[in-house]
């Protein structure tokens, strides 16, 4: 039995999300979260992705929407050279767990983008629906404003005679 316990777990470590696992537009939503992760004045060293928890993309006419929730951790080199292979993450590290959303279009540009690694503290002052409403902005961003259906969009249509 504990065999079979020991096996179940390795595979369900080799199924779950990692970054081969990913689409294209994952990976390339992933970098553009690093990216600007790495810009951000108060980050000083180093983070790299641990753990994808979950990954989506939705085709949309403007572009591609990806949502990313992932874990960092701190490495041993400075934020300039995160994208260095020799930078090993530090055991005792800080964490953070990040919520990402990308719009990609069709010719690789960035449309929008919302990246948000909270510390811990930060988690507990910052109400999860705001986050979900920038994840909603960055979605609809490059498209049309009348292919949602939004109230009103129809409210005035000819009476009939």
């Amino acid at each position: 039995m504990r065999r079979l316990l020991i096996l179940l777990a390795l595979w369900l470590g080799a199924v779950g999300v990692g970054s081969t696992g990913l689409t294209e537009a994952q990976q390339q939503g992933l970098q553009v979260a690093l990216e600007e992760f790495h810009k951000h004045p108060p980050v000083q060293w180093a983070f790299q992705k641990i753990c994808v928890y979950s990954a989506e993309d939705m085709p949309f006419p403007a572009g591609i929407f990806v949502r990313l929730e992932f874990q960092l951790q701190q490495t041993d080199c400075r934020k300039e050279d995160w994208k260095k292979p020799h930078c090993k993450v530090k055991p005792n590290g800080r964490k953070r767990k990040c919520l990402a959303c990308i719009k990609l279009g069709f010719e690789n540009e960035v449309l929008g983008r919302m990246i948000h690694c909270p510390t811990k503290t930060q988690v507990l002052r910052e109400p999860k629906e705001y986050q979900e409403n920038q994840c909603i902005k960055v979605q609809r961003a490059g498209e049309d404003p009348n292919s949602f259906g939004f109230p009103g969009n129809a409210a005035f249509s000819v009476g009939l005679p």
